[in-house]
């Protein structure tokens, strides 16, 4: 964006001391727009050591009031910072100091916050390696003023958040949340069903856009996918009628991977009863079999990271099961499922930031 001759006369110079030795430099004064900037965009420099952004704005600004308002425009492009910043270096940097200073005509002040008043956007010991695949140009959407970009730049902060949550389930929590916000921005749409539907029609249409969840799933085998799910709470959760049974088969006819195959027919005999008395019986189970060899890792993937996670995710958020906290083991059933697809939702987030041109 090319930005136009600023005639505003109050600058503010935000400085974020990074504490990192190297002074490589990430993004060289990038132009990054603000709500109701019209024409104007604010200049942003980030080096590892150090981001740099210099806002000019027609009227003085409180400036301790940016650090606690986050509906605050100044605010805004220290988040977009931040979020870049720490998806290009890939590591648990921490803020060593914060400084704004308002430079007018006549007058300059200032405030700072030091490390022991910040509050570390990520923990010293958070491992953030799995960012690695993010693309910095597809990245760069967030630093534009539309619904879309809010959406990336929201789910970032949660994708950013989950990689060093106290909990497994926590980690899970927050990266749907990150799917949740980028899903609704892709899709255009608040409902949760129509942006499922969307964004699975598009990984089904389009392999080629999602080529780090694709290959993580092609690698799965019909063994591992039982172990780490629930299918038959999935199946009396999702299918809980008889007047869902058209419902049923007609989830059961949209995949043809034949790991789902195997799957589906270990666990049919739970609904075989609905499906005989409304006459789709015979018609599913040749599905099954015609399909027993075919290979399909979209259908597998969409199943997966959308359908049986948002079952997972519902049972988690609605407070279903006994709060992850009072198991007495490290590592037990649900910890295991929820590790499980997150090491695979991450995945489909990141080729949906990558690829975001495309909506």
């Amino acid at each position: 964006m090319t930005p136009v001759k600023n005639t505003r006369t109050n600058e503010y110079q935000i400085t974020i001391d990074m504490d990192a030795n190297s002074s490589r430099l990430l993004l060289d004064k990038e132009q990054v727009p603000y709500p109701q900037s019209q024409s104007y965009c604010d200049e942003l420099t980030i080096k590892e050591n150090k981001i740099y952004i210099v806002a000019n704005r027609s009227g003085a600004i409180d400036l301790n009031g940016i650090f606690t308002n986050h509906q605050s425009a100044l605010y805004r492009q220290i988040t977009k910072s931040l979020v870049y910043y720490y998806c290009a270096v890939r590591k648990p940097v921490q803020i060593k100091k914060i400084k704004i200073e308002h430079v007018a005509k006549k007058s300059s002040k200032q405030v700072t916050l030091n490390k022991k008043d910040i509050k570390q956007v990520v923990d010293n010991n958070a491992s953030l390696e799995a960012l690695k695949d993010i693309n910095l140009t597809g990245l760069k959407t967030i630093f534009l003023e539309n619904n879309k970009a809010h959406g990336f730049l929201f789910g970032l902060t949660y994708l950013i958040k989950s990689l060093h949550a106290d909990s497994k389930h926590g980690m899970f929590e927050n990266q749907w949340k990150a799917f949740n916000a980028i899903y609704k921005a892709v899709a255009n749409t608040s409902k949760d069903f129509d942006c499922h539907r969307i964004i699975r029609s598009d990984l089904v249409n389009n392999p080629n856009s999602y080529p780090l969840v694709l290959n993580k799933v092609s690698m799965l085998e019909e063994q591992e996918i039982r172990r780490n799910t629930r299918w038959v709470k999935f199946i009396h959760n999702d299918f809980s009628t008889a007047g869902q049974t058209r419902a049923f088969k007609e989830f059961l006819l949209r995949n043809e991977d034949h790991r789902l195959m195997k799957v589906f027919k270990d666990t049919l005999p739970v609904r075989k009863d609905f499906l005989e008395a409304e006459g789709f019986y015979n018609e599913v189970m040749k599905h099954l079999n015609d399909n027993q060899a075919t290979v399909n890792d979209s259908h597998l993937a969409a199943t997966l990271c959308i359908k049986y996670a948002y079952f997972v995710r519902n049972k988690l958020i609605h407070a279903e099961n006994i709060e992850s906290g009072f198991r007495l083991v490290p590592l037990n059933k649900e910890e295991e499922e929820v590790t499980w697809l997150s090491s695979m939702l991450i995945l489909l987030i990141i080729d949906l930031i990558n690829d975001n041109c495309r909506f």
